[in-house]
Order: structure tokens, then sequence, then C-alpha cells
């Protein structure tokens, strides 16, 4: 993500605000956006409308409504150019070169965008408001119809954006109407979510990123939802990552749960943490510094006991290279969880050197019988 957030973050209050445009290239169709920055530079983006990847444009404005643009990061290396002029209605005209010499009209338009349907997933109308661009881009794909199959009693119906690669589900039956409109809501938001993290995958490691993302459902029960989401990911960087973004909700809302919602050990009220889309604490949300310090001081030590009572084979320090250390409480403070029949899966956090200890086997499961006891803040109905 680094890239495109240094160039957002170069875009001066006093200029114009950033432009999205629609038109061709050639005969092609486009979406282009413009972000005016300092020193008379100019950075950008744009897609073939029939490919959706983002292509990253930088140069300079040449002054009386005149850009020079190249495609790349770099505004001095070889690559194909745009040249293009202001136009009175507040469009573009010019054309693309390629370093062959081939040549092609470019002519675009301030983009007029319908607003999204009512039933458009949340991410979608969020994006229609705040980032129009990458509205376009996500507006112009259609899912297509997977397998069904059947899972703890419930049928399935998989989706798949075919371009992106990514995959999940819709439920269809074993919850009142209401109840399945807004679970399967939170899972398609989800799943054009994720199809926005690959395409800004790609954008910020020149379309040559990866993104292999398995989705998997874990707990589908009256009160609770649950669903493993595990990436792949390489977008720029020393090295390749992963991680599980688990789907944990409350079936008859549909809200998101967190950790403490279900589980609590510390003294006292429990906490709610949790953040928006930028990280911050959402209103009625506890401090990271008080969430931490649970974590640390209660939650952490308390899995380290759990684990060595639970599974003493997988946490006795061998003390060899391949040592993990699963009786370390550090490991346990900032954990990625789903539910599944058997009880919690709790998964451990390394510094990278370490990180293919979070590939655990999925042995780490703390059965409901003890969840019950320690009840968290909604005092669910667990299996």
């Amino acid at each position: 993500m680094l890239p495109a957030v240094l160039w957002l973050a170069h875009a001066r209050a006093d200029e114009a605000p950033t432009g999205v445009y629609t038109g061709t290239l050639g005969r092609q169709a486009i979406v282009l956006q413009l972000t005016p920055g300092d020193d008379a530079a100019t950075a950008g983006r744009y897609f073939y409308v029939r490919h959706h990847r983002d292509i990253a444009l930088s140069g300079a404005s040449a002054g009386n409504g005149h850009l020079q643009l190249r495609e790349g990061w770099d505004v001095d290396a070889n690559g194909p150019r745009l040249t293009l002029e202001r136009q009175a209605d507040g469009g573009w005209r010019g054309q693309w070169q390629d370093d062959k010499g081939t040549t092609l009209p470019i002519a675009l338009q301030p983009a007029t965008i319908a607003p999204p349907a009512a039933d458009a997933p949340p991410w979608l109308k969020q994006l229609h408001a705040s980032d129009r661009y990458a509205y376009l881009r996500l507006a112009g794909l259609k899912p297509q119809a997977g397998k069904r199959e059947t899972f703890m009693g419930h049928a399935l119906q998989w989706w798949r954006v075919p371009e992106a690669g990514i995959t999940f589900f819709e439920i269809l039956d074993g919850y009142p109407p209401a109840e399945l409109a807004r679970i399967n809501q939170a899972l398609m938001d989800r799943m054009w979510q994720e199809t926005g993290s690959y395409y800004d995958c790609m954008f910020n490691h020149f379309n040559d990123g990866d993104y292999e993302q398995t989705v998997t459902p874990r707990l589908l029960t009256a009160n609770l939802v649950s669903v493993s989401v595990f990436t792949n990911y390489y977008c720029g960087g020393a090295h390749p990552d992963f991680g599980d973004a688990a789907i944990n909700l409350d079936a008859h809302t549909a809200r998101a749960l967190e950790l403490e919602d279900i589980l609590w050990l510390g003294k006292g009220k429990p906490l709610h943490y949790a953040t928006d889309a930028d990280g911050n604490p959402e209103p009625g949300s506890a401090s990271f510094e008080a969430w931490s310090d649970y974590r640390e001081q209660h939650l952490a030590p308390w899995l380290a006991r759990q684990w060595r009572q639970l599974y003493p084979q997988e946490t006795t320090a061998t003390g060899g290279e391949d040592d993990c250390g699963y009786d370390d409480p550090g490991v346990w403070q900032f954990v990625s969880w789903h539910m599944t029949p058997k009880g919690l899966f709790i998964g451990p956090s390394y510094a990278r050197a370490a990180r293919v200890c979070e590939a655990n086997d999925d042995w780490s499961v703390l059965p409901w019988e003890t969840v019950r006891r320690h009840p968290g803040r909604l005092r669910l109905t667990l299996p």
C-alpha cells in the first residue's frame, strides 16, 4: 500500500481535489485518476475497463492546462507516455505514445457516476462516497456463480470474482429471512473488500504481485457464524506474507464479534475494543492501551497456561531451532481467532523471522467448556 499512500499524502490542501475521469484511449474504455502534488508534480493511475488493473502515472504540469505523464512510478524511466490538454468542459484530450512510436488518441470527461443500488453491499456504497475511482473499478465486476455445497446443515452458494480470483459464499437457508439477509450482506461486503485489496496489491507491485486466498466456513449455528479468510500475499517489500482475518458474527445481528465479546479473563466489566476503517477506536470503544494491557496481563499468560495443560506435547520446549516457544505468553497477546464446533481456535503471532510458527496445524483450540466458564461481554449462547 505504501506507494499509493505516498503520492496521495503529497497532495496539497490548496490544490484542486483528486479528479476522476472516464473516456477512451484508442478504442478502449478507461477510467483515470489524477492527483496534483507539490512542485507541479502530478501522480495518478488508470485502468482499462475490460481489465480493471491499475497502471501508475507520474509526471508534471507544463502550465496552461498541459500535462505530461509517463506510465510507472518513475517519471524519468522509459515507457508509454501521455500528453493531455485541459478542455473547457473540465475534461482532457491528448494522446498516448509508446517507445515504438505507436500513437493513440485520448478523450476524457469528468466521471458521472450513478449511485449504487439500494441493496448494494455497504463497502461499495462507502467507496461511492469516498473513493469513486475504486468504486468504478469494482462496480463493473460481475461475480460468477460456482458450486453449491452443504455445511453444518446449511446450503451454501459459492461466488467467484474471476478477474481477481476472490471466492466467497452466501448461505441459502437455516436462518430467519431478516437474519439471513444481514449475514449474507456481511459476507458479500467482505468479498468486495478483498477484491479491492487484490487490485491494490497488484497496483503496488507493478501488477506482478501475488494475492491468493482461501475462504473456509468454520461454524454456522443459530447464534454464531465464523468463516476463516486466509491470505497469502506479496505486494512488494522484502518478503511475502500471510495471515488469517476471520469473519466472526453474531448470527442475529450480523455484527462483527471481538474475542472479548466471547471470552473475558479480566476483572470487572469486559472491555470492548474495535476500530474503524482508518484504525481509530470506534465510539464507545476502549483505548488501544487499555486493550493491549488486558491482553498482555490477563489473556496471554492465561492462554499459555491453558495450552500447557491441554497440549503438553505441542508446548514442551525442545531447545532446537524448530522450537516455536508456544509456552511463551508473548506470542499469545495479539492473536487471530475463529470459532469451530469444538471451541475457539486461537492463533499466535510472531516476528517475521518465526512466522512459520503461526502455521501451527490448528492444534490450539480452546474447548467450549472452558470458554463458557469465562463469558465475554455479550453473554452469547455458545455451542
